[in-house]
């Protein structure tokens, strides 16, 4: 089945929309240190607008954050949030996504339709650190976060080691969902995140449903069974240390 990622993006906007109004304002997000709802709100909503830009424009967006700056009363920033994704949905709707364009992640061809996924799993994830925060018990569908580990692996990871200049581990790791049947290996050993050829065997595994994977994937806390890891720790946490750092 493929994923309606517009879809996906509006219901998790939404929510996390309403976890943001629900409070309290002091609720700490365990993903993200030092962080609470008002700082994830205020991330959450200028990365709508600067995702906006870049699409509109096919280039580096050049914002000005005090032109439209992110409230800190929460009924305020759930008002703000709800303005930048409907402004963010309709541009996503009326684009052609296989029309080319800038964007800050390497993979190629550059064309508009990455910003789909890309949103849709950036809401996914914060979605989820805001319902925990405020004491709900937040879930992501397994199908989803099978995408989003494959979008971790060829889209984000590498951007983010671009951006935050990280030691790619020179070893292999391997990714496999219990729930969706799926499994990802992947090498560093270029000094780049590469899918592995068939039949390479990881020095480790992270294995769980599709779920918990993503999200320690990029440093969520999960319970202490949802998820196991087998062969080398330095190998697994290497890995591991990666989204989230």
């Amino acid at each position: 089945m493929t994923l309606d990622h517009l879809a996906l993006l509006a219901t998790d906007a939404e929510a996390f929309a309403v976890a943001v109004e629900t409070g309290p304002a002091d609720a700490p997000i365990a993903g993200c240190p030092g962080w609470r709802l008002p700082e994830l709100g205020a991330h959450l909503g200028g990365v709508h607008r600067w995702a906006r830009a870049a699409i509109i424009t096919g280039a580096v967006p050049q914002l000005d954050p005090a032109a439209d700056p992110a409230p800190s009363e929460l009924g305020q920033l759930a008002v703000w949030l709800r303005e930048g994704a409907a402004r963010l949905l309709a541009t996503l709707h009326d684009l052609d996504p296989q029309q080319p364009t800038w964007h800050p992640f390497p993979v190629e061809p550059k064309v508009a339709g990455l910003w789909r996924r890309r949103q849709a799993q950036e809401a996914s994830v914060h979605r989820w650190d805001a319902q925990r925060a405020v004491g709900q018990s937040p879930s992501i569908d397994a199908e989803f976060a099978a995408d989003g580990i494959d979008e971790y692996w060829t889209v984000m990871l590498p951007r983010l080691i671009t951006r935050e200049h990280l030691v790619v581990p020179s070893t292999t790791f391997a990714a496999e969902t219990t729930d969706t049947g799926q499994r990802w290996v992947v090498h560093g050993g270029s000094g780049r995140v590469e899918i592995a050829a068939p039949g390479v065997e990881p020095a480790a595994c992270i294995r769980g449903d599709a779920q918990h994977v993503l999200l320690s994937l990029w440093g969520r806390p999960v319970p202490a069974n949802a998820v196991s890891t087998s062969g080398d720790p330095a190998v697994a946490d290497s890995w591991l240390a990666l989204g989230g750092a």
